[in-house]
């Protein structure tokens, strides 16, 4: 048999309508009966992308037979895990549902994002083992801790292994309004996914662009100050076992932000003296990076050179692999991790780091093969 490589894909999404039925029939009647009347406010029932022709900026391929994208964990599994043999696929859907917006309560928000939740849960989780969840949530709401235990403690408890949140909110996310949001993730030993935002004027950490391509570049400045906001803000002397993966927003930047944290530590140091450590250590101790949008330099090795980078900087064992399905720029596992790359650096990002980041154990003689020149061989 030829050697495989296990696959853990970090960035997987489902797409069901915001409000369907599928997601209405978890709803208390009360709020059922709001949304008929008075609809869920304007800004929520509709995603930003291109080409605008395409739903969830989805690939062309991924409309199943009945026109829909990404709502039938059927189709999907064929796409995806059965095609490169996943050990698992981690569904990321930042909740589409904000605190508040015109003529919505606070309390429809809280009631939708639970209904969003376990609509997920049923439809997907239910279906294929393989399948692993994420508690959605907006992170400014009141009451998201409140989800995250109730999500943790129902039926599906198990199979959620991180809250997913917007990179993006009110305040910097070393603020200590998240500070309870942070305690209840490192008491059930929950990774934080913040992911892309899927709605809003808040599409990028500096607000709305002009166009897409625009958005698409500036994704890469949400982990500019998520990162040096809860290092500076002491957040991981607090809550030591607290584990923040950044998804959709790039790695390559890991090295030199690590380098310049240090560099203003060393020259600002005395206005942090709760400080325990160097930041850069707080980073590689704390962070996880996903592939996609993977850079695509004109010279493969320049790549390399990145890799070599990100690994002597101490991030050899955060990086890991996403697909990104079912978007247009969709990254198949053979093609981020191609055997140009070193079979160690392949094993870590393809599977083996986001196995260890979410308990997850890597199915044996699974995934990709190792050496694919060995298929014409058999």
């Amino acid at each position: 048999m030829s050697e495989r490589i296990p696959v853990i894909d970090v960035d997987f999404h489902p797409m069901p309508r915001f409000f369907d039925a599928n997601v209405s029939k978890f709803l208390p009647s009360k709020w059922r009966d709001y949304v008929a009347r008075y609809g869920l406010g304007l800004g929520s029932q509709t995603l930003m992308g291109t080409p605008p022709q395409r739903e969830h900026t989805h690939r062309l391929d991924a409309i199943d037979g009945s026109g829909r994208v990404a709502v039938d964990p059927a189709f999907a599994k064929t796409q995806v895990l059965d095609q490169y043999d996943l050990t698992a696929a981690i569904l990321t859907c930042v909740s589409p549902f904000p605190p508040c917006g015109p003529n919505r309560p606070t309390e429809l928000g809280i009631a939708l994002n639970a209904a969003f939740n376990d609509s997920v849960a049923e439809t997907w989780l239910d279906f294929d083992p393989r399948y692993h969840g994420s508690i959605a949530i907006a992170r400014d709401l009141h009451g998201i801790v409140d989800e995250v235990r109730r999500c943790k403690e129902g039926p599906w408890g198990n199979r959620f292994v991180q809250v997913l949140i917007s990179p993006a909110g009110q305040e910097p996310l070393g603020k200590p309004r998240y500070w309870d949001l942070f305690e209840a993730c490192a008491h059930y030993n929950l990774p934080i996914a913040a992911h892309v935002p899927p709605t809003g004027p808040k599409g990028t950490a500096g607000g709305a662009t002009t166009y897409y391509c625009e958005l698409h570049m500036n994704l890469a400045a949400f982990p500019m100050t998520i990162i040096p906001s809860m290092i500076f803000e002491g957040v991981f002397d607090r809550f030591p076992n607290l584990k923040i993966a950044l998804i959709e927003l790039g790695w390559s930047f890991a090295p030199m932000l690590a380098w310049r944290l240090d560099a203003t530590y060393n020259r600002l140091r005395g206005e942090l003296p709760h400080l325990k450590r160097r930041p850069s250590e707080y980073m590689r101790d704390h962070f996880w990076f996903a592939s996609q949008p993977l850079e695509e330099p004109e010279k493969p090795e320049h790549l390399d050179g990145v890799y070599h980078m990100l690994e002597e900087s101490g991030f050899a064992d955060k990086l890991m692999y996403a697909s990104d399905y079912p978007h247009w720029d969709f990254d198949a596992p053979g093609e981020v991790m191609t055997p140009y790359h070193p079979m160690e650096r392949r094993r870590r990002i393809l599977g083996e780091n986001a196995s260890k980041l979410y308990g997850i154990k890597l199915k044996p003689n699974s995934g990709i093969l190792a050496h694919p020149q060995a298929l014409a061989a058999e």
